[in-house]
């Protein structure tokens, strides 16, 4: 029996359309139910801490992301017909999965910072390695869609999305933003979570959108006379 590789990539593509939008309803729902949790001063990590009561749906929440997300990487290659930027851009949504599912092996917890240091280290590590991975992905894209009339949309809002998140290391060091820090981050997240959802969808309805990208631009000798 023939498989259709084709409806293949587009269920995949569909699981990226799903993957963001389950884990933010995750990450609402469990900081709605978490005692005394701020969404707006809060960190999301704080909900996966060891001692709070509803961790394990936090760090599932993560690991069912990933997984979703990791397929959606495959049909992202498949619509870019294996070329090497699509090859560069599914490497990178696969370590932004791997990035996340270490997140919820290795948990935050801040009070426990001296007795379970090399955990919170781990932690960070993880989120340093999730996160901007995903930035590059958009960037990738985003170099990608400039070639297709139908996607330039869609590279201008991935640039938007990258400048946007860069400050968000940094704005915890100052005060008015640290007493705001759960909220920021959410705000951030969601933006590169919307541009996940939107371009997976569009990908999804626009199968041919993305045929010739990627490959290198050939010109006749008459062109490169011209």
């Amino acid at each position: 029996m023939r498989i259709d590789l084709d409806r293949v990539s587009r269920f995949f593509l569909l699981l990226g359309v799903f993957a963001p939008a389950t884990m933010m309803a995750v990450v609402i729902v469990v900081g709605q139910i978490t005692p005394d949790y701020n969404p707006v001063t809060d960190t999301i990590s704080q909900m996966g801490t060891p001692d709070s009561p509803y961790s394990l749906v936090l760090n599932g929440g993560f690991v069912i992301y990933s997984i979703l997300i990791g397929f959606a990487a495959y049909g992202f290659q498949r619509r870019l017909r294996n070329t090497v930027m699509g090859n560069t851009l599914v490497v990178l949504l696969s370590i932004h999965a791997i990035g996340t599912i270490l997140l919820a092996v290795f948990p935050d917890s801040p009070e426990f910072a001296g007795k379970h240091f090399s955990v919170d280290i781990l932690h960070n590590t993880s989120s340093a390695i999730s996160y901007p991975a995903l930035l590059m992905g958009i960037l990738v894209f985003a170099r990608i869609a400039r070639r297709e009339n139908a996607l330039r949309v869609i590279a201008v809002i991935g640039l938007a999305v990258v400048i946007l998140n860069l400050p968000l290391p940094f704005m915890s060091l100052f005060s008015p933003f640290k007493a705001m820090d759960g909220l920021i981050q959410r705000l951030f997240m969601a933006s590169a979570f919307l541009w996940l959802t939107f371009t997976s969808l569009l990908l999804y309805k626009n199968p041919g959108v993305l045929q010739n990208s990627g490959r290198p631009e050939r010109y006749s000798r008459h062109d490169r006379m011209g």
